[in-house]
């Protein structure tokens, strides 16, 4: 199949075929990978693996079922099932044409030991009946590409897994990670928890924890919330019927689907439709707000849209919207306005991000769907106390964020962060965030220049590893600060919006980093 989009500085793979292999009981048999690469796909069973090359000595381990196992070219592996049943493995055979991607270079073969081979993706199992054993030449483009993505999906977390310095649960925080964009992903299949527990490679017991330990929510607990969640969005949209969400949502049976939305909800999914139905304007600071009630605006106003107010009054006009939700704006503005759409006012600076949900959701008469949300936002404090309790201790932490080009330093005399962090979490302030509530500063030197031996440092997805650690670097190694000092950084997708949304992703990003301590 021709047509592969090459990227340079990467590798091209291209899918060449699949070999499926079954052993009996005692049963032995050998997979070579001359010119080829391989991912192998434990179906069933576990088997004792020996992987060689001409230039190195042999390394032995077990392959389990729902591993994924690299074989890296001029590589063979021979295979015993030391297991009562049939040991079922399915190879995925690709090339690996240029660029550069050395986690899939030969010479991994001679570098790597045995357990860097080995990896997780939840999803595989499901994509693997769409490997076919014919020629993929044979196959229809829209097939072909199909794998392709699929491919590259795997080698992708091949390589991440291979990357990453590993701690004693890293696999298994892994994969519990890769489980929760497994369920968000597929929420509307039917998911076997009990068999992402098997695959995980650890004790069903094991991963519930690991589970729990990463959401504050037991998997089946969390793949309700994931799905009750996308209901909400179906059915503000009005575009389908209750039995059409009720399936698009992972629940065959209406009935039932209804009883559990109301007893979650508080109403019935056909009264929260009438209520969640509105064309809503509004700036983005209320965006994550209406976000985690299922609902999303029909467009946005700016930032200080007030300032220049004319061209958004003259959208407001042609859009007759239900609902206008604005930050204080002029008198004058607000009444203009109000001439035109329903209009409110809302405090956001120095306001409770709760309360300002409480207040927007009984607006839209969906006060109990606000309620729903909050109390497994309130679970999933809870667990991350716990997480710093027990890995920050008493130790006080100071709170700066990376903001444009500058830094932002978060004291005690300002809602934003610090709710989260010191009020909600626990976490320690330093003696001088009591003095100021937030300052604004040029470069992280400045930030490193503040008396506290600790920082948690939220940085945007669009900073570099290199960026943060230099950020760590310069904290370390600021005179006077002990060896023990600590810097930590949490991921976040900016802008950095003090709302329930954004809150929510930080607290996922703090647990996910404490967890993997």
């Amino acid at each position: 199949m021709a047509g592969i989009a090459r990227f340079k500085g990467m590798a091209t793979l291209t899918f060449t075929g699949t070999t499926e292999l079954k052993l009996a009981n005692g049963g032995v048999t050998e997979m070579t990978g001359r010119d080829e690469q391989m991912f192998g796909f434990v179906g069933k069973g576990n088997a004792k693996a020996v992987v060689r090359s001409d230039e190195a000595a042999g390394r032995s381990g077990k392959l389990m079922s729902g591993e994924l196992f690299y074989l890296p070219p001029d590589c063979s592996c021979t295979l015993e099932n030391e297991g009562s049943g049939v040991f079922h493995i399915r190879w995925i055979r690709f090339r690996c044409d240029g660029g550069d991607m050395p986690e899939l270079a030969g010479s991994l073969c001679e570098s790597a030991d045995f357990a860097a081979l080995r990896f997780r993706l939840p999803q595989a199992r499901g994509w693997m009946a769409g490997f076919p054993a014919e020629d993929p030449e044979e196959l229809e483009p829209a097939a072909f590409f199909r794998l392709q993505a699929h491919l590259y999906a795997i080698a992708s977390a091949y390589v991440g897994h291979h990357r990453k310095p590993k701690g004693t649960d890293d696999d298994l925080l892994d994969y519990v990670e890769q489980t929760k964009r497994y369920m968000t992903d597929r929420y509307a299949e039917p998911i076997d928890v009990e068999e992402l527990a098997r695959q995980s490679g650890a004790s069903s017991g094991r991963f519930y924890e690991a589970f729990r330990k990463q959401t504050g929510l037991s998997p089946h607990k969390y793949m309700t919330f994931v799905r009750l969640g996308q209901a909400l969005g179906m059915l503000a949209d009005l575009r389908s019927s209750v039995s059409e969400v009720a399936h698009s949502a992972g629940y065959p049976d209406e009935l039932y689907f209804s009883r559990l939305f109301k007893k979650h909800m508080g109403m019935s999914p056909t009264e929260y439709a009438a209520c969640a139905h509105k064309k809503i304007v509004m700036q983005p600071i209320f965006e994550g707000d209406l976000s985690v009630l299922g609902i999303r605006p029909e467009w946005m106003l700016d930032r200080g849209w007030w300032e220049h107010p004319e061209p958004f009054v003259r959208q407001i006009a042609e859009t007759r919207p239900e609902l206008v939700l604005t930050s204080p704006i002029p008198g004058e503005l607000l009444r203009a306005v109000a001439e035109i759409s329903p209009i409110i006012s809302l405090e956001w600076k120095g306001y409770p991000w709760k309360k300002r949900l409480t207040q927007i959701s009984g607006i839209l008469g969906i006060g109990s769907v606000a309620e729903w949300w909050l109390a497994f936002y309130d679970r999933k404090v809870d667990n991350a106390r716990r997480l710093v309790r027990r890995h920050l201790g008493n130790t006080p932490f100071l709170l700066a964020s990376a903001h444009g080009p500058g830094y932002r330093i978060y004291g005690m005399q300002m809602n934003k962060v610090k709710d989260l962090f010191y009020d909600d979490l626990g976490v320690k302030p330093p003696e001088e965030a009591f003095r100021f509530g937030l300052l604004e500063v040029d470069s992280f030197r400045e930030v490193a220049d503040m008396p506290s031996d600790n920082l948690i440092l939220l940085m945007p997805h669009s900073r570099s590893e290199e960026d943060i650690s230099d950020c760590r670097r310069r904290w370390s190694e600021r005179e006077g600060r002990p060896e023990h000092a600590r810097c930590l950084v949490v991921r976040y997708a900016g802008p950095l919006m003090y709302n329930a949304a954004a809150n929510e992703s930080l607290i996922d990003q703090t647990v996910r980093l404490l967890a993997a301590k």
